[in-house]
């Protein structure tokens, strides 16, 4: 991945909401996001995959930072996003995506690494500017493990019914790809995707959106169990590692979600389901001057529908500008059931959290 460091100094995103961007003439811009905070729980287990947030101070849990690159000629536009992520160090950032786009009256055709349409924030999930809480809630954004992109081809067809309302229809599909993730500092995942398909719906107006999603992929999985330390009479040992693995695993997930401005007051919901859980959030927001106050409640409930975890969040967002926010957040979880980790990495000995957060984003 290095190597695409010196070629593309950079990928952010080109989202609605990034309104600062660096014209470099008549076919290409340059924008850019990035957040930083300081974190801090008060459970020793820590919270958030790929952020693992404990009970010390932490000033690089969510340090986020993004470059994008576009280029355009006629109908043909190129784009490279590279971002150093929250679990990612500075020297190795991840190339999120990569592709060629082509555009013919209401259809768009795209290939190349893409970014998986699965939430009303995946478009611009590391682009905390871009949406009222410091993080999109996990419950939700966290059911695939955190995987943002897939390596395929995608063909959008956008239509306006009426003078008010635009939808937009997207069916794509992925090749074969691998990824490792850690999923804490005891247990690291190798997936191996065969097939991935989906469907993405988006129907939207002038003061709403509804995004609709399909996920059917098959894969196969190698999981390394490390540094696991249990509890004996004779005092904690460190069992040997563990590598377990499983073969032409099928996931199907759906997901709805709408988001609706009223004035200043902004309601916005999802939900997923899929063949291991289900989750889904709520959250209302409204701004006063420069000032969005937030509350959030979410669930998460196993492949049996039964109550695994939830939380609550409440903050508040201030604009510095137009382009940089500050939030400043308070987030309670509480797990339903042993043997569940929730919102941590692991099953923790204390089944409740609450979360503080300071955060800092901009665009340009």
């Amino acid at each position: 991945m290095k190597s695409w460091i010196p070629l593309l100094l950079g990928a952010t995103f080109v989202t609605p909401y990034a309104v600062a961007s660096i014209d470099m003439g008549e076919y290409a811009t340059l924008s850019g996001f990035g957040s930083t905070s300081w974190a801090k729980s008060d459970n020793a287990m820590p919270l958030l995959i790929h952020r693992e947030i404990d009970d010390n101070d932490c000033f690089d849990c969510d340090t986020t930072f993004g470059l994008q690159l576009d280029l355009y000629y006629d109908n043909v536009r190129a784009s490279a996003q590279l971002v150093k992520r929250p679990q990612d160090n500075w020297s190795d950032p991840e190339l999120e995506w990569t592709y060629l786009a082509y555009n013919l009256e209401n259809w768009t055709f795209q290939i190349g690494r893409l970014r998986a349409p699965l939430f009303l924030y995946s478009e611009y999930y590391y682009v905390g500017q871009a949406y009222t809480p410091s993080r999109p809630p996990t419950e939700v954004y966290s059911s695939i493990l955190g995987i943002t992109y897939y390596e395929g081809g995608s063909i959008t067809w956008t239509q306006d019914l009426g003078e008010e309302y635009t939808l937009s229809i997207t069916p794509f599909a992925g090749i074969k790809d691998s990824k490792d993730i850690k999923l804490s500092d005891s247990t690291f995942l190798e997936l191996e995707t065969d097939e991935m398909y989906g469907l993405n719906m988006v129907f939207s107006s002038n003061n709403y959106r509804w995004n609709f999603a399909y996920l059917n992929s098959e894969y196969d999985q190698r999981v390394t169990l490390y540094n696991h330390v249990v509890d004996t009479p004779s005092g904690p040992i460190v069992l040997p590692s563990v590598v377990e693995e499983e073969k032409d695993i099928r996931i199907e997930l759906f997901s709805i979600g709408a988001e609706y401005e009223f004035d200043n007051l902004t309601l916005t919901a999802e939900a997923q389901k899929s063949d291991r859980s289900t989750s889904w959030y709520a959250m209302v927001a409204n701004r006063y001057d420069n000032w969005t106050p937030y509350l959030t409640f979410a669930q998460q409930y196993d492949e049996n529908d039964k109550l695994e975890a939830d939380s609550l969040f409440l903050g508040a967002r201030y604009d510095v500008y137009y382009n940089v926010s500050i939030n400043a957040e308070w987030q309670y979880f509480s797990n339903k059931q042993t043997l569940v980790n929730g919102a941590f990495v692991e099953e923790p000995a204390d089944k409740h959290a609450n979360l503080f957060t300071v955060m800092l984003n901009f665009v340009f």
